[in-house]
């Protein structure tokens, strides 16, 4: 068998397998490309006892709370075993540090407000609201636009 690999940063990623007839392991390629995309994209969260799985797409943010990281999607917190260095290393683009304890998706930030003392806030669609830190401030600013 031969493996040939093709670099290109505009490509969407595709395996392409050339094969006299389909054999097991041509079937375990074609689930394992199958289920990759969908497994990236799967985070898997604690609720009452449970295990669920969540798709990053639904996360609003990443936050620390009491020692733990949990994570908000719609109106419901659900608890983590990531720490934020993971969660950071995990997400795309559309996620962007808030703080030391907080990893927020963009789109789903709501409005900032800023306060005489010149600290800024942000409230997210969902209600929950966290301070952005200085050290993240300049980040935030030119991502946005500010």
């Amino acid at each position: 068998m031969k493996f040939y690999l093709k670099l290109d940063d505009n490509a969407e990623p595709s395996i392409t397998v050339v094969c006299r007839k389909v054999t097991p392991m041509v079937k375990k390629i074609e689930g394992l490309c199958n289920t990759f995309d969908t497994e990236e994209e799967l985070l898997y969260v604690y609720n009452d006892g449970e295990i669920l799985p969540l798709e990053l797409a639904d996360v609003t943010c990443f936050f620390t709370k009491d020692g733990k990281v949990y994570v908000s999607v719609g109106d419901k917190e659900y608890v983590t075993k990531l720490r934020i260095k993971q969660v950071m290393e995990m997400v795309d683009d559309s996620f962007i540090k808030i703080n030391q304890g907080c990893v927020a998706k963009a789109n789903q930030i709501q409005r900032f407000t800023v306060s005489f003392g010149g600290a800024m806030n942000v409230v997210f669609k969902n209600g929950y609201s966290d301070y952005v830190s200085r050290r993240e401030l300049s980040n935030i600013k030119r991502r946005f636009g500010l």
